[in-house]
């Protein structure tokens, strides 16, 4: 995509924001870029930087910056907010967490030296998390081989937000047949059946739903959270604790209305506790803040 940089690397403006860019840890406002223009611009800014995250004041807006950038990159996640008016409703909840916890794994999987953009909204980063590490311990992770107790996996899968069905439909489900256990993981495309002998897990296949036909056969899975209906006494923060800090490019569109957008949200005590005061600093006035320098 070095092709869409070329026509910037023309301009003087934009080598000056490049040069003030690598100076360091700092604030630099951008004014005077409309639509797609900011979409290209925060590309071309976040060149070489492992993680980007790019803020807007709505999800409309988030929506439409999120397709222009999936023209640029593949790497690039649409990060939700919770919607407390729909987000335990089966359908729309099940789907707002999926895309949720799809981004969180991305982000727990990421390799070292690679680049990810993540794009949301304002509301986003006021959702309390638990910590990264503690994501991980909630997860399930299985292989060929693995000796597990049968009834201890099934309550692990409910207690992750799992429904037990007759058969499984879609994500967010599995179903016991026997010694065979089929579950629909909340971040994969496809289900994935373990047959067990004994407490050995004797395969793991991924299926499709309609046929019932095995596609793949896979060396192991990770199971995350269906839900978040984390465990009382996990820790409680912001989405931006994510991201490393001295790695990480933050953008701000149009800052004054992203601080209209927050004053308009009622904050939680533990919302509060999780906006970091020197993160705060740092969005007041500013297209994007530049990480410190190792």
């Amino acid at each position: 995509m070095q092709a869409f940089l070329a026509p910037l690397g023309e301009l003087a403006d934009y080598q000056e924001m490049l040069k003030n860019r690598r100076k360091g840890e700092g604030i630099i406002q951008v004014a005077g870029c409309v639509n797609s223009q900011k979409t290209h611009l925060m590309y071309a800014l976040g060149d070489g930087c492992e993680y980007r995250v790019i803020a807007f004041s709505s999800e409309e807006k988030a929506k439409k910056a999120f397709e222009e950038y999936r023209f640029l990159t593949d790497n690039v996640y649409m990060y939700p907010a919770r919607d407390l008016l729909f987000y335990h409703a089966d359908i729309k909840g099940k789907l707002l967490t999926d895309r949720r916890m799809e981004v969180l794994r991305a982000l727990l999987e990421k390799e070292p030296g690679t680049e990810i953009t993540v794009i949301t909204t304002m509301d986003a980063f006021l959702d309390g998390l638990p910590y990264p590490e503690e994501v991980r311990g909630q997860r399930i992770k299985v292989a060929g081989g693995d000796t597990v107790d049968f009834t201890d996996f099934q309550s692990k899968l409910s207690e992750l937000g799992y429904g037990r069905e007759s058969q499984i439909e879609g994500p967010g489900q599995f179903a016991v047949r026997g010694g065979i256990l089929d579950v629909f993981p909340l971040t994969e495309e496809l289900p994935v059946r373990l047959e067990l002998w004994g407490d050995e897990i004797d395969s793991i296949r991924s299926f499709d739903v309609e046929s019932q036909r095995s596609v793949e056969n896979l060396e192991e899975v990770t199971i995350y959270p269906a839900a978040e209906n984390w465990e009382k006494g996990l820790g409680n923060v912001s989405f931006l604790d994510y991201f490393p800090r001295e790695k990480t490019l933050l953008f701000l569109d149009e800052p004054l209305r992203l601080q209209e957008s927050r004053s308009k949200k009622s904050i939680s005590t533990a919302g509060r506790a999780a906006w970091k005061p020197e993160w705060r600093k740092k969005r007041r006035g500013s297209l994007y803040s530049r990480p410190k320098q190792s």
